[in-house]
């Protein structure tokens, strides 16, 4: 007999695991930009916007602001 699986929540336990590991890099190495994470785990910059709206995670660089006058680069 072929045992039934729930895959919905195969899914979401491995998203989950996922997504805890990428916060503790976020939070783990703030001198990385969520490009360079995004490329080191081979995700999109969205899912890194995902995990830090999911996790709370704020107060990382984003990068350099533009100074008054300035046009945004």
């Amino acid at each position: 007999m072929i045992e039934q699986i729930n895959l919905r929540e195969k899914v979401d336990r491995a998203r989950l695991s996922f997504d805890t590991q990428l916060a503790q890099v976020l939070l783990g190495r703030p001198d990385l930009s969520h490009a360079q994470i995004a490329k080191e785990f081979g995700i999109g910059k969205n899912v890194v916007r995902r995990v830090i709206k999911q996790f709370n995670i704020g107060g990382r660089k984003r990068g350099p602001k533009a100074k008054a006058g300035e046009p945004a680069s």
